[in-house]
């Protein structure tokens, strides 16, 4: 799968180890990739930072089957909650199965040490996460079989068909096929 990354650093391999200081880690503890090449040239200057240079990392990345992703905003399947009940030695809560957001949320707090009984709705489960939290549930999801965090970028409404963006969990498995330094501004003025 071909996928984008906008940033103002060079380098040559992803890591975690920024983690949370660009745009934060609203999706989950991972390397943000998009499929829209556009939306790669916004992140290239995280709107924290001054950029000096915008670049577009073109990169691929092992294709999405139905089991190596969560869905931010819809049901979690069925094979991936046996997966993560039979790791965890727990029963989910049905609140937490509805999106792949509250599952991840869920392990956030549960491998921080909240109780499961104040996650059993979606109030408790919206509550902020911690780094860690956030770091521990991406770890977990990993040792389950999911690589990727996927959400639809502006459309809820229309998802599963618009452009989607996704947190990479495993920055090993992202291969550099092409690092392209933009000009930003008459990118983004070409666009309107």
């Amino acid at each position: 799968m071909k996928l984008y990354h906008g940033s103002p650093f060079l380098f040559e391999s992803f890591n975690l180890d920024a983690l949370a200081e660009g745009s934060g880690i609203k999706f989950g503890a991972g390397v943000y990739l998009t499929e829209s090449f556009d939306t790669a040239v916004t992140y290239s200057s995280p709107r924290k930072m001054t950029a000096e240079r915008n670049l577009v990392y073109t990169v691929e990345v092992p294709d999405k089957t139905e089991l190596n992703f969560l869905p931010y905003p819809a049901l979690v399947r069925p094979e991936v909650i046996e997966k993560v009940e039979a790791r965890l030695n727990e029963t989910v809560p049905e609140i937490a199965k509805l999106k792949g957001k509250f599952l991840r949320k869920y392990l956030a707090h549960r491998l921080t040490g909240v109780s499961k009984e104040n996650l059993l709705t979606e109030t408790r489960i919206e509550k902020p996460t911690t780094l860690e939290g956030e770091k521990l549930a991406s770890q977990f999801l990993l040792e389950v079989g999911i690589l990727y965090i996927e959400w639809p970028q502006g459309a809820w409404k229309k998802y599963p068909d618009c452009v989607k963006n996704y947190a990479v969990l495993d920055p090993s498995v992202i291969n550099i096929l092409e690092v392209k330094e933009i000009d930003r501004q008459a990118e983004m003025k070409s666009k309107h």
